[in-house]
């Protein structure tokens, strides 16, 4: 049986040595960016999301079945001795050994494909892609189904496809699409590179192999999936109708190229990332159609690595952090043009230390976005609030905190404003959060008095800015307290609602009646749920009893984007 490296009867290019210390230099130079991104740039709203997913399934409170069955293999986080942005950290330094492993099978498939300077030159464009230096140690469900459907491409390309690799290959894609549903990205690849090796070895056997793999890896998925979903407390979400509108939202409804800016970014910051790949593209095409027989299928297999590109047409969410599981068997194709162009001239040969320099560059900028000022909100939450409440919030951001409302990315405000539902007004009276972080566009305009939106669509629904409005008081920064604002009433009574009920510490500069009792500055009143009396001066009520104010400066930005 030939390996797939000879498939091609003549090789044009002579095989060439990479030295040791070349690679070591590289190889550390991108994994010590990488750490240091893990351990220090700021944390994404989605990364909060995905350890919020986690605790809320150690509170029995998880009740969505799809792309959460990352949460048993994190459960362990919420053991941890810190608070969210350690847990995370922790969390991104495992993305970072799974981004590694990327590497190490992007590494080996091209090696199959291609050549062992082929292989490093992929590897290294991947690795050193601007979007794929930010996120690739992001908390997210990239990185964890990236190496796992990666393994999976390795295990296809190899000389040899032994019953046991095509089942472990085959596992591989089942986790990554328990974990996230955007694994059926990688299908059409994995079908074209099985079908190509069946092709080429036309072996009975080998398709009897596939069809056993194949089979107990759907097994494997529908087991594990209905043990997952039995094991949520709640009611779980039909997974047909969220699959549904998941599958309308992101692939039917969506515009064509609607991450068209993050592309046209990507395509100007690593321009010479995206000419190896488009030269790569090139040389497959011309060798599929010139050449037949092996040469061909190689060829074939080579430009079945460039589908996933395909993505960026129909798929809403390719935003920056996409493009980490994107890009990985993209890279493969470039690997095509590295003996070429390397063949041709000395720059030409060094263009993956251009790439390692050119990745330098772009990842010191990355470094000012902090976690200074997340870590500050942070603290500033646990010390106002030491026992979990629920709040609201953008996204889950106080993760071992219950949070109400709803996820208020782009696509869960879309789908909110197209029920048109009072989703905090409902939230206010049933689950009573006792606080809110004013950290996401829509929450800022219904709270801050300066903040406007570009776009009236993405904002909250009037029915939940007044319930904002009339429950919440700023306390400290971006945390807004339940509590009233009570007008002067000029020594007449007047009434004022309640829908979070507790004690109230009462600010105000002379006493005052509530409930026909004298209150003074800085007392605390008990409030039921219901109508309520006052009379006296302008006066504000937070709820809680004289809860601290943090004495340092409040954060001004929490998020900065991807």
């Amino acid at each position: 049986m030939t390996s797939l490296v000879g498939l091609f009867d003549t090789r044009l290019e002579a095989p060439v040595r990479v030295g040791r210390w070349t690679i070591l230099i590289l190889f550390g130079t991108i994994a010590a960016l990488e750490l240091a991104t893990a351990l220090f740039r700021e944390i994404n709203w989605d990364e909060f999301h995905f350890l919020s997913l986690v605790f809320e399934y150690k509170r029995a409170s998880l009740s969505l079945a799809l792309q959460t069955f990352h949460v048993h293999l994190f459960s362990w986080l919420t053991l941890l001795p810190t608070d969210e942005i350690g847990a995370i950290v922790i969390a991104r330094c495992l993305m970072w050994l799974l981004h590694l492993t990327t590497l190490w099978f992007l590494f080996k498939t091209a090696e199959n494909l291609v050549s062992i300077r082929g292989a490093l030159w992929a590897t290294v464009l991947y690795a050193t892609l601007s979007f794929v230096m930010r996120s690739a140690t992001s908390f997210r469900a990239d990185p964890i189904i990236t190496a796992l459907l990666m393994g999976a491409l390795f295990g296809l390309t190899r000389d040899r496809l032994p019953l046991r690799l095509l089942i472990l290959s085959a596992l591989a894609v089942t986790f990554a699409g328990l974990i996230s549903i955007k694994s059926v990205f990688y299908v059409p690849t994995i079908t074209m590179v099985a079908t190509l090796q069946l092709v080429r070895i036309h072996d009975k056997v080998l398709l009897r192999n596939m069809v056993i793999a194949l089979a107990i890896a759907v097994a494997a998925f529908a087991s594990l999936f209905l043990w997952h979903t039995a094991s949520l407390a709640q009611v779980v979400s039909q997974a047909g109708n969220t699959l549904t509108s998941v599958y309308n939202k992101q692939l039917v409804d969506s515009n064509l190229f609607y991450g068209a800016r993050f592309l046209a970014y990507s395509l100007a910051v690593d321009a010479l990332q995206w000419s190896v790949i488009c030269a790569g593209i090139g040389l497959a095409v011309a060798r599929a159609i010139t050449n037949s027989g092996a040469e061909r299928l190689r060829a074939l297999t080579i430009l079945s690595f460039a589908l996933p590109l395909l993505c960026v047409i129909f798929y809403r969410n390719s935003f920056p952090y996409f493009y980490v599981f994107m890009m990985a068997p993209v890279a493969v194709v470039g690997a095509l043009a590295a003996d070429k162009l390397g063949s041709l001239s000395k720059i030409l040969g060094a263009i993956p230390l251009i790439f390692v320099a050119l990745a330098v560059g772009h990842a010191i900028p990355e470094f000012q976005r902090g976690q200074s000022a997340q870590q500050s909100l942070i603290s500033a939450v646990h010390q106002i609030f030491p026992d979990p409440v629920p709040y609201i919030a953008q996204t889950g951001m106080v993760a071992s905190y219950p949070h109400a409302g709803f996820l208020m990315s782009t696509w869960g405000i879309e789908e909110y404003r197209n029920r048109g539902e009072p989703v905090l007004l409902h939230a206010t009276e049933k689950e009573r959060p006792v606080f809110v972080i004013v950290s996401g566009p829509a929450l800022s305009a219904a709270l801050e008095p300066d903040a406007e939106l570009a776009n009236e669509d993405e904002g909250l629904l009037p029915a939940d800015i007044a319930a904002l409005k009339e429950n919440y008081v700023r306390h400290w920064g971006p945390i807004w307290i339940a509590g009233k604002q009570l007008p002067a009433t000029g020594g007449l009574e007047a009434t004022f609602a309640v829908h979070i009920p507790g004690p109230y510490s009462v600010t105000t500069e002379a006493p005052v009646e509530v409930d026909r009792r004298l209150v003074l500055p800085g007392d605390v009143v008990e409030l039921t749920e219901g109508i309520h009396s006052y009379r006296g001066g302008a006066a504000t009520l937070r709820r809680g009893r004289n809860l601290p104010v943090p004495t340092r400066e409040p954060p001004t930005a929490i998020f900065t984007g991807f």
